[in-house]
């Protein structure tokens, strides 16, 4: 009976060594598939460090998530960079955090890129490329809203324009930001002068945001 035992805990130390040894060449070939920009076999390897091997480690997921990056495919990128966004190692997650931000300012999805930028700063504030990215898309940022208030200030309302403004004033008093935000924006699609009141429109916009 011992002896069985025995025989059976050795045939599982063996099965967990040749596991191990397999995740370390896996590795190790998705790494060097990575620098030599062969992102295709990069992605299989890794996949099978995480789908069948059932590997989670945070650096696996974020190579992971730049060999997608780098084919473009920011669908799965952004699936991988996501996992490593809760990560106890606050350099990943601060990389993860930039990652999402540099997506989403290339989808032009400015504040949301700017509140990634920032995570990635307060996650490791050593994080350069996050620190650049953060000042310029933030002085970027500025500038559009100064020239935007320069160009509204030379747009006079129409009667109409000004009727929908008022009729927003009423529901924005009622905390109804989203109503008063539709009629705006639908207001902007049949008269550009409604444009005047872009500044009052960002407001709303960014209260209706908040909530949600």
């Amino acid at each position: 009976m011992r002896l069985m035992v025995f025989i059976l805990l050795m045939s599982i130390s063996v099965g967990d060594i040749n596991k191990i040894a397999r995740i370390n060449n896996l590795k190790k070939l998705a790494e060097s598939a990575y620098k030599n920009g062969n992102y295709d076999d990069a992605i299989s390897s890794f996949r099978t460090l995480t789908d069948s091997l059932g590997v989670n480690e945070d650096p696996v997921l974020l190579n992971l998530a730049n060999a997608y990056y780098q084919k473009q495919d920011t669908i799965n990128a952004v699936q991988y960079y996501s996992r490593v966004l809760n990560s106890d190692n606050p350099e990943l997650r601060s990389l993860a955090y930039q990652q999402m931000g540099v997506i989403n300012q290339q989808k032009n999805k400015l504040s949301e890129a700017l509140s990634d930028f920032k995570s990635a700063l307060k996650s490791n504030a050593q994080n350069e490329d996050a620190q650049y990215n953060y000042e310029l898309l933030k002085k970027m940022l500025n500038d559009q809203q100064e020239q935007q208030k320069k160009d509204n200030n030379d747009i006079e309302p129409s009667e109409y324009a000004k009727k929908l403004k008022a009729q927003a004033d009423k529901l924005v008093k009622q905390n109804q930001f989203a109503q008063a935000l539709s009629i705006m924006q639908k207001g902007l699609e049949i008269d550009k002068t409604v444009a005047a009141y872009n500044s009052f429109i960002t407001k709303v916009n960014d209260v209706v945001e908040s909530k949600e």
